[in-house]
């Protein structure tokens, strides 16, 4: 089926050693003669075009197939045997038409063209607009972190034990003050009582990719404000080592939620900001509340999320192409976590981005990520 669709292509292509003529192009002879086709081996991009060593032009289409036999001029920086080609006239194709062809090619997309991103591309759009898909995936996730959850067990244990040293000694220090209010006032045992609190929360939220039912069943009367407060003091130091500045707005509004639910989802919109936040930056949760319902809104700078991802954003392992070029790591995991609890929660969560870039931050734009709580 294959060969009979690329029959239509104008120029000759190869894939798996295999060369098909083209619709207004045969396949050149001594393209079908080379023992070597050191063409494949080429890692230019698709489209670009290119000479072999014979003077021979070509251009790949996808990851196994390339546009070959052309002779296109390439003006002063033809190699002498790419001249030698050009009395060659019936393989003449200008370079532009074979850009254009390999597009056009590459657009019909999979089951066509064998291109990672484009599969990725295809396969992402599916996913972000089919509910089965999505929870077809979340459930493969969920068994595959089920071990990862089960291993880190013995670290949380771990972990929590380091924060009751730190608690203890701060304790000591501070007889009259809580711990977070002791731990801003020593630097050291205050780096491993948040960091040690960092972690908790983090392995916390991971529970509920996992067993979405937690998030029910212990409701109470929060007061929202006080609860991102919590969440904010432990990601405090994080943001101050990156020089990131977080402000709260006040606010009186209360919900009827299971406390530690909530909270995963304010940690992970938290830790979505302080980690993708440039340093020497602004960041803001603001309050608005109409008719027994209170936006609140995570506002900071972060990398650009295009309009296709604004839909994917959600999908568990999946990071935006500017996140995973920011020297900020991540696993896809956190803004997963906080979709599926808010989904469940019926929080509507959301993201929405400035078009246009910070006049300091040039690679940073207004990122606000929003959740809804009934009120009453």
């Amino acid at each position: 089926m294959n060969e009979s669709i690329w029959n239509l292509f104008p120029f000759p292509t190869l894939a798996g050693g295999v060369i098909t003529d083209g619709s207004t192009m045969p396949a050149h002879r001594d393209c079908l003669s080379c023992a070597t086709r050191p063409c494949t081996k080429d890692a230019s991009a698709p489209g670009q075009v290119s000479q072999c060593r014979y003077g021979l032009t070509f251009a790949r289409i996808d990851d196994d197939r390339l546009a070959v036999g052309m002779v296109a001029s390439t003006g002063d920086t033809a190699s002498p045997a790419a001249r030698r080609r050009y009395k060659e006239r019936d393989r003449h194709a200008r370079p532009d038409h074979i850009e254009r062809a390999v597009l056009a090619a590459i657009k019909l997309g999979p089951g066509v063209v064998n291109s990672f991103s484009t599969n990725r591309s295809a396969a992402l759009e599916l996913l972000a607009t089919d509910e089965d898909m999505q929870k077809a995936l979340a459930e493969k996730l969920r068994r595959d972190f089920d071990s990862n959850v089960a291993q880190s067990h013995d670290f949380l244990q771990l972990v929590k034990l380091v924060r009751g040293h730190a608690e203890v000694l701060l304790k000591e220090a501070h007889p009259q003050l809580s711990p977070e209010d002791a731990a801003d006032s020593e630097p050291a045992l205050g780096a491993i009582y948040y960091s040690t609190s960092l972690m908790i929360a983090k392995l916390d939220a991971l529970v509920y990719l996992n067993e979405i039912n937690r998030a029910f069943g212990n409701e109470r009367e929060i007061r929202l404000h006080s609860l991102i407060l919590k969440y904010i003091r432990i990601y405090l130091w994080q943001a101050k080592q990156k020089g990131v500045w977080i402000s709260l707005q006040e606010s009186y509004a209360t919900g009827y939620y299971d406390g530690a639910a909530l909270g995963a989802v304010i940690q992970g919109l938290l830790d979505n900001m302080v980690k993708y936040a440039p340093a020497n930056s602004k960041a803001s949760i603001r309050f608005s509340e109409t008719d027994g319902v209170v936006r609140i809104d995570f506002a900071s700078l972060g990398p650009r999320i295009t309009k296709r991802e604004v839909s994917e954003i959600f999908i568990p392992g999946v990071r935006g192409v500017a996140a995973q070029n920011s020297n900020s790591e991540g696993q896809g995991i956190g803004l997963a976590t906080v979709k599926a609890v808010s989904d469940a929660l019926d929080l509507q969560v959301r993201v929405e981005q400035s078009p246009d870039p910070d006049k300091i931050h040039a690679q940073a734009y207004e990122t606000i990520f929003s959740i809804s709580l009934a009120t009453e």
